[in-house]
């Protein structure tokens, strides 16, 4: 078992070093392609001078100078911005899958009842309301020194603090762009965890531990929610490219210092250097959310390890 393990790991690792690698050199060939004027001087081929470029990125960590971050290199606002995405990405995965596996059990197990109900009209809600709205509405309800409904000590920072300055209140700044980040994530989930656990709990083992005089709470717990989870980690990676796109929104919303924060200067300026570098790390985001999803999938289901 430990062989096939550490097969899937190298594996899914490999696969994850050719889609960033691919995708960057996807997107530095199309905008080289349409914008023949940004090879002016450069005599080379255009696949001898992509080869050059993955060697000076992937390689030696040089995506080049950023144009509108004043001339500094483009690692260097990778290494700055990414410990801060990471702390984002994570918080907000984490609090959507548990309340999406939390609240779609609950859906699951009672059925029909109020709560089921109006916990499925705010799943449909947040998967359809932008992040940007429902960050603005908190910050116009709740921010330090905007918010109208505020009391003292309850307000949402509206300043990031980094953690080497205080961790409390890092974590405090960041609370309210994890729950925002993560509720799409939990409406998600929510309907996916109430479908798989409707199909479980009609299985003829389950029916089984019941007829024995096991608890339905027990058999829910330990049993059913086990068995229900493989969908929900396979959607959630599924949806990383949607997450990653209100990861952007919402450091702009909260003034969260991260990666993508001059992305839309960006663009505007075409800073393609930037650009290349932010792609690269977005497709990396999105690689490793999958080989986190396929472990899962493997701890949960041995016959994924040994297909």
């Amino acid at each position: 078992m430990a062989l096939s393990v550490g097969r899937l790991v190298l594996g899914r690792a490999a696969s994850v070093v050719v889609v960033v690698v691919g995708v960057t050199a996807l997107t530095w060939l199309s905008v080289n392609a349409l914008r023949p004027d940004l090879r002016a001087g450069d005599d080379r081929l255009i696949f001898v001078a992509l080869g050059d470029y993955l060697q000076s990125a992937f390689i030696h960590f040089d995506f080049g100078h950023s144009a509108t971050g004043g001339g500094r290199a483009v690692a260097a606002v990778i290494r700055e911005g990414l410990p801060v995405d990471l702390a984002l990405l994570l918080g907000g995965m984490a609090f959507g899958l548990l309340a999406g596996v939390a609240g779609g059990a609950y859906c699951a197990a009672r059925p029909g009842t109020v709560s089921a109900r109006a916990l499925e009209t705010g799943a449909a809600l947040f998967m359809c309301a932008p992040v940007y709205v429902v960050g603005l509405g908190l910050l116009l309800l709740f921010g330090s020194g905007l918010g109208i409904v505020v009391e003292r000590g309850l307000a949402i920072p509206t300043e990031y603090t980094p953690f080497a300055d205080s961790p409390l209140r890092w974590a405090a700044s960041l609370l309210a762009p994890w729950v925002v980040l993560g509720l799409p994530v939990a409406g998600v989930c929510l309907r996916m965890m109430r479908a798989s656990m409707t199909e479980v709990l009609e299985q003829d083992y389950l029916r089984t531990a019941r007829a024995k005089g096991l608890p339905r709470r027990t058999v829910v717990r330990r049993h059913a929610v086990p068995s229900a989870l493989a969908p929900v980690f396979s959607l959630t990676a599924v949806t990383m490219p949607v997450v990653i796109t209100n990861l952007v929104l919402i450091e702009q919303v909260f003034s969260v210092p991260g990666v993508f924060t001059g992305m839309r200067k960006g663009i505007a300026a075409g800073d393609f250097d930037l650009l290349f570098g932010l792609t690269a790390v977005a497709a990396a985001f999105v690689a490793v959310a999958g080989l986190v999803s396929d472990l899962a999938l493997a701890w949960l289901d041995p016959r994924m390890r040994s297909s």
